[in-house]
């Protein structure tokens, strides 16, 4: 398949995986240093503490990291539609032909809650987006509708 359009999908999250285990490092050393030396004065209790602050840092930069991983790339083509999902360890793909595919722009059920961005055709949708923003997706579902609209009539 020829690929005529692409758009790619990603949070706008500034995380250099590669820098951040060296912060990590600092932030639990110094954290635990700080530990032991009241330990070591007799505040005993005041280490434990000290090795819960660094767990719970490492699973939040770990979770950021997960999420940092998250891309989806749309294509699309002379006849097909191809949405990939990547991330870690789930890679999920969804094609629909072109002709068929329907772009949606669904409101939220509340006021405080996102719009969803679907793509799909024959009552299969897979929702993309999510982690765009409300002006985003609208700008976002403009222009595949214009992409579709564009290679379906060639």
């Amino acid at each position: 398949m020829a690929v005529s359009a692409e758009f790619v999908i990603r949070p706008n999250a500034v995380f250099n995986t590669r820098l951040w285990p060296w912060v990590f490092g600092l932030l639990a050393l110094i954290c635990l240093t700080i530990g032991l030396r009241f330990a070591y004065m007799g505040y005993w209790m005041i280490l434990p503490f000290a090795v819960i602050d660094v767990v719970a840092v490492g699973l939040i930069l770990t979770l950021l990291m997960r999420r940092h991983a998250y891309v989806e790339k749309i294509r699309i083509g002379a006849d097909h539609l191809v949405i990939r999902h990547v991330q870690r360890k789930n890679r999920c793909r969804w094609q629909f032909p072109l002709h068929w595919v329907q772009v949606r722009l669904a409101s939220p059920t509340h006021e405080w809650y996102a719009h969803r961005l679907l793509l799909g055709s024959k009552g299969e949708w897979v929702e993309i987006g999510q982690c765009l923003t409300d002006s985003e997706r609208e700008s976002l579902a403009g222009a595949l509708k214009e992409e579709i609209r564009r290679y379906s009539n060639q």
